[in-house]
């Protein structure tokens, strides 16, 4: 990626030309039997509400300030979109997404993580093609945004974590290829074609084929990161790919949205797991500095949290389900906030992280001033996840997210505070 590329992307003709690939895509979900009315049947969802009163209906329209539902008995319902903290539907609920490990990732700038498999790579933009969706068309991702492409994810959860860790903490001026042997290739990315990246050397240009291709980190000095406005949604698909939204609308087939990256995408609803929304009274917790964090570990080996990662650097996933955001820390840690006030409660999802395959054993805590106000039984990494009931935040001028040790001191004690969020007032969701 040079400089010149730099300054072309994201100008007035990119934004047309997205406009025009979106509706190319538009057009390639109806012939693919995507844009029918089918899908209106198919989709069940339960809403989460700002009130904790859970609403459930078959997904019918999304607009800007409003979700449609319609009953079993087939009347309609509306909820306020701004009372709404998460969409998921239900189909999903039992249903574990595939290894992390089967096919590449592409991970952005935006926080996003596509399973998807890159097939060329020019100046401006990658073009992949979805793994797990085999009838959606290739999808055209601004280069710009692009940290690195992860191609064979190695199966070991710890290895997972390392890998993860070399691709999105590269901070070399360079753009770097990892080979499967472990030979790593610097220099400034040229292109994907054909089944080969090729990157400018100082001895030349060297071609290296995707599938003898681990990883490619691109220079982050040319990596455009994007602001985040304080009201956003982040999409979780069926298959585990993120995507921070700024705009997210729905005739009940199609999803359409506006990346923050300010690119435009449309995905069937029948791809879709979660919807999470953030505003002003929904704030997630790992946007927010905690005023302190201690880790005491058992013997020696202290690991500090990791955000939006379980502890060791993969993904966060508790029995099968991988989470966008939230905490990964080991047994022996406290992290604390203050609020001032700010907020009225607190929700998340705990669990054992999925790379202790069913070993550690924790408790977790939440103290509101210094003060327990809920704690999880003992929990192991076959234990299913649990959802934390609201924490009244009402009086509070500090939280503090606890796991202590259980059985055998910490050993593969990952622990995963998933979605962390912090709510506003409730109000009446349902009209």
């Amino acid at each position: 990626m040079n400089t010149l590329v730099s300054h072309l992307r994201g100008n007035e003709i990119a934004r047309s030309e997205r406009r025009v690939v979106l509706t190319i895509l538009l057009v390639s979900f109806a012939i693919a039997g995507f844009g029918h009315a089918s899908a209106i049947a198919q989709v069940m969802v339960r809403v989460e509400t700002i009130s904790g009163n859970p609403v459930s209906g078959r997904f019918t329209k999304l607009t800007d300030s409003r979700l449609e539902l319609k009953t079993e008995a087939g009347e309609s319902q509306v909820v306020i979109l701004k009372e709404v903290l998460t969409i998921s539907a239900t189909d999903f609920d039992n249903v574990k997404v595939a290894s992390v490990s089967k096919t590449p990732w592409i991970f952005l700038s935006t926080g996003d993580r596509l399973r998807m498999t890159p097939l060329v790579i020019d100046d401006e933009s990658v073009a992949a093609k979805w793994d797990s969706f085999s009838l959606l068309p290739p999808m055209s991702l601004p280069l710009e945004l692009c940290r690195g492409i992860m191609m064979s994810v190695p199966s070991s959860a710890r290895d997972q974590g390392r890998s993860f860790d070399q691709l999105l903490n590269h901070q070399k001026d360079v753009d770097l290829i990892t080979l499967s042997n472990g030979d790593r290739i610097e220099g400034e990315f040229v292109s994907l074609k054909n089944g080969q990246f090729t990157l400018d050397t100082s001895i030349g240009e060297v071609q290296t084929r995707t599938d003898q291709t681990q990883s490619i980190a691109f220079n982050p000095d040319l990596v455009s990161i994007p602001k985040v406005s304080k009201s956003y949604a982040v999409l979780v698909l069926s298959d585990g790919s993120t995507l921070h939204v700024r705009s997210v609308s729905s005739d009940g087939d199609l999803i359409i949205a506006e990346s923050i990256g300010d690119f435009e995408f449309s995905i069937p609803v029948t791809t879709l797991r979660t919807i999470r929304f953030y505003d002003s009274d929904k704030v997630d917790l790992t946007s927010l500095q905690p005023a302190s964090t201690t880790v005491a570990p058992y013997l020696s080996v202290a690991r500090p949290p990791k955000v939006n990662h379980n502890v060791i650097g993969g993904f966060l996933s508790l029995r099968g389900r991988l989470s966008p955001t939230g905490f990964g820390v080991t047994s022996g840690t406290t992290q604390t906030w203050n609020l001032a006030g700010e907020y009225s409660r607190f929700r998340a999802t705990v669990g054992v992280d999925d790379a202790a395959q069913g070993a550690g054993s924790v408790v977790f805590k939440v103290l509101v001033n210094d003060t327990v106000a809920w704690q999880s039984e003992q929990l192991t990494g076959k234990s299913a996840a649990v959802e934390i009931p609201a924490v009244n935040l009402s009086n509070a001028e500090r939280l503090s997210l606890v796991v202590e040790t259980a059985d055998r001191g910490n050993v593969l004690d990952y622990a995963d505070w998933c979605e962390p969020v912090f709510v506003g007032k409730p109000v009446d969701a349902a009209r």
